[in-house]
């Protein structure tokens, strides 16, 4: 197991990344508070134009708005993002009293779908919970860590196993698509004045433990320091494990 690297440097957020920030927090208060729905609707298909990550969860919020226009906007934008963590709130408004919503959730979902399974001999990843053992970080900070670990590894081309898999399923799977296994799961806690994130890298489904990865970070918020920790935690795990080797 490669030793823990500590990151010691300050981290600031760059102009660009800030600015982001702003405009997606701006659309969030926008989507569930502006009064006229036709600017809550128009909203919605902005954040799905974003393509980031961090729009699913607002509007998979958004799809209990009280106006079609609205959440047939939503469906739309979420088909838009083409993000398959937004499969489940579409379900779950699958039977909406609205037609057209209908119609906007089935065709988000044939978008949200994606590949018919994981490519044959690559990654096969299950994510645990976030766990903060720093007792202090909000429910957005840990859904932040989630969406960039998500993130990163569907960098690396991997595909996700469903919550509460069955085990002997996951295994039949991985065995016949050959496929590299993995549960990951990554803790916050504190170290000094800044953060750690700690990755253990277990095997999927038998749980084996093969690595053990950290990083710690200070001098910024700990959104800020997030999006450096985990992208680097992921390297060097995905580096240590040949994660990018088929």
């Amino acid at each position: 197991m490669r030793p823990a690297l500590a990151l010691t440097a300050l981290f600031f957020a760059s102009a660009a990344g800030a600015q982001a920030d702003a405009r997606m927090a701006f659309l969030t208060r926008q989507l569930s508070s502006a009064r006229d729905p036709r600017a809550r609707a128009q909203t919605a298909l902005v954040l799905g134009a974003s393509k980031s990550p961090a729009a699913v969860a607002p509007l998979c919020a958004a799809l209990k708005d009280p106006e079609a226009l609205v959440r047939s906007a939503v469906a739309r934008a979420l088909g838009d993002l083409k993000d398959s963590s937004a499969a489940s709130c579409l379900k779950s408004a699958a039977g909406d009293s609205d037609g057209d919503v209908r119609a906007a959730i089935a065709k988000a979902l044939e978008a949200t779908a994606g590949p018919a399974g994981p490519v044959a001999g690559g990654l096969y990843v299950a994510i645990a919970p976030i766990v903060d053992k720093t007792n202090g970080q909000s429910a957005e900070v840990l859904r932040l860590t989630d969406e960039l670990l998500r993130a990163k590894l569907a960098k690396l081309g991997a595909a996700f196993a469903p919550a509460g898999e069955d085990r002997a399923a996951a295994a039949a799977l991985i065995r016949s698509r050959k496929l590299k296994g993995w549960l990951l799961r990554l803790q916050l806690l504190s170290a000094g004045n800044g953060l750690k994130v700690s990755l253990l890298c277990l095997t999927y489904p038998d749980q084996s433990l093969k690595g053990d990865y950290s990083v710690k970070a200070s001098g910024a918020k700990p959104p800020e320091l997030l999006k450096v920790m985990v992208p680097k935690v992921v390297d060097d795990a995905a580096d240590d494990l040949e994660w990018s080797k088929r």
